[in-house]
């Protein structure tokens, strides 16, 4: 029995690399793919090499291509039971966004930013699609002049994380929770001394149980295609950001 594309990267889709995560997304938007497929002609339509088309597949755990194929040539929008929306697409993202700045407008943060702003380095730490609102994340601390460590891999992330001391700060992006590899990287930081800051949709999640603070954010439903979004994963580290900037860089309050 076939398991969906979909429903598999959901499950296994936070052991892709950056790299794997674009070339499945690529996939779902090709349309009329040839039955006789193969990972040679995969890679060359995608621009990358064999290597990373079998380590994709095998990571989202199919154990041959044909598998693989099968679902790709066969999984079709309509696997889902459509639902007609009780409300529009404006206004269910609209409430989405007030409940998450509700909770961001009630969160006190100045002890994030200090921690922030003193530490020696911000190690930051996402897996999946969390990966791409780290990245901003990274780059934007970064000119702020904060050292930040943003290892894309979670081997180099657990061996960062051996690193660290009890004057450097963690920041954690996760959806769930509870990926694994992530919760080790939290028990070598806790074990440092290390203060960590989880960004979360969930709550009393094994990760909430190893930070010091924590920013809840409102839940997305995964319907269909929209398996993807970090929308307010993103809302609360813009938030983040633009308080480090009115508190830290615009008056200094901190030096």
């Amino acid at each position: 029995m076939h398991m969906s594309l979909i429903k598999n990267f959901q499950k296994y889709g936070n052991n892709l690399t950056e790299l794997e995560i674009e070339c499945f997304n690529k996939l779902l938007t090709f349309r009329d793919l040839e039955p006789s497929l193969t990972i040679s002609s995969l890679a060359e339509t995608l621009n990358v090499s064999t290597t990373t088309i079998f380590r994709m597949v095998k990571k989202l755990d199919y154990k041959t291509f044909m598998d693989f194929r099968y679902d790709l040539l066969y999984h079709r929008r309509d696997e889902y039971e459509y639902q007609s929306p009780v409300e529009s697409t404006c206004d269910s993202l609209e409430k989405e966004i007030k409940d998450t700045i509700e909770m961001l407008r009630n969160l006190d943060i100045d002890d994030v930013i200090k921690d922030i702003v003193k530490a020696k380095s911000v190690l930051i730490c996402s897996s999946g699609m969390n990966k791409y609102v780290a990245k901003i994340l990274a780059v934007k601390l970064s000119l702020y002049g904060i050292r930040t460590i943003y290892p894309d891999d979670h081997w180099f992330l657990y061996l960062e994380a051996n690193n660290l001391t009890q004057d450097d700060f963690v920041i954690v992006l996760s959806r769930g929770g509870a990926t694994e590899a992530i919760i080790d990287v939290m028990k070598n930081a806790k074990l440092s001394g290390c203060k960590i800051l989880l960004v979360t949709e969930t709550r009393n999640s094994p990760m909430t149980k190893l930070s010091n603070y924590v920013m809840n954010v409102s839940v997305t439903k995964d319907e269909g295609y929209d398996i993807d979004s970090r929308l307010h994963i993103h809302l609360a580290i813009e938030y983040l950001l633009r308080e480090l900037m009115n508190q830290y860089l615009y008056n200094k309050k901190y030096l």
